[in-house]
């Protein structure tokens, strides 16, 4: 496992070259961007003093059904956090759909800052149970195959995805135990 110097496994450095991948979006798929809560934005600027890095983003229709999908039975507190008609951030994109704070060795924002859903990626919790997406734009996803040759492969393990996965829901109000059963596909 080498790690390069912003931390990021290899596999995650070679991933963030290509495109799409989770640091580069599809031109139109914007506003399926995940939001960044106020934590994680000062945590940024303090570490990236870089001010062209964030956007100001519509709490859409698709927005808030895509954030309800990732925290099934939860719809509800989703929908109070990301009320229609309301604004969010999250991290900015080029013209080309890369993230602004995408360099030419990887993220330029320290692993320690990042926002919480960049450092889980490509995982998640449905209840008490580490799953990952089943992406094809995640390169560790297309390599590994399985969850445990991926945690490895990403220089992870199921704590530190537990503890990510809390951290995200406390920033935005969810309760940190809470999480549903099952992750519904789409998002």
């Amino acid at each position: 496992m080498s790690l390069t110097q912003t931390g990021d496994s290899d596999i995650c450095r070679r991933c963030s070259l290509q495109g799409p991948t989770c640091c580069r979006i599809a031109h139109g798929q914007e506003e399926y961007c995940f939001p960044l809560s106020q934590v994680e934005k000062e945590r940024i600027q303090e570490h990236v003093p870089y001010t062209g890095g964030f956007e100001l983003s519509p709490n859409s229709a698709a927005f808030i059904d895509n954030a309800c999908r990732l925290f099934p039975g939860e719809e509800d507190t989703v929908r109070k956090l990301f009320p229609e008609g309301k604004d969010h951030f999250r991290l900015a994109v080029d013209s080309m759909g890369a993230c602004r704070f995408l360099g030419p060795e990887g993220c330029e924002i320290p692993q320690e800052a990042r926002p919480y859903y960049c450092r889980l990626f490509p995982f998640w919790m449905a209840g008490h149970e580490v799953i990952f997406f089943d992406s094809p734009i995640c390169l560790a996803r297309r390599e590994e195959k399985t969850l445990t040759r991926m945690l490895r492969g990403l220089d992870m393990n199921k704590a530190t995805v537990k503890d990510l996965y809390g951290r995200l829901r406390l920033v935005w109000g969810l309760p940190p135990a809470r999480g549903a059963s099952k992750v519904k596909k789409g998002f």
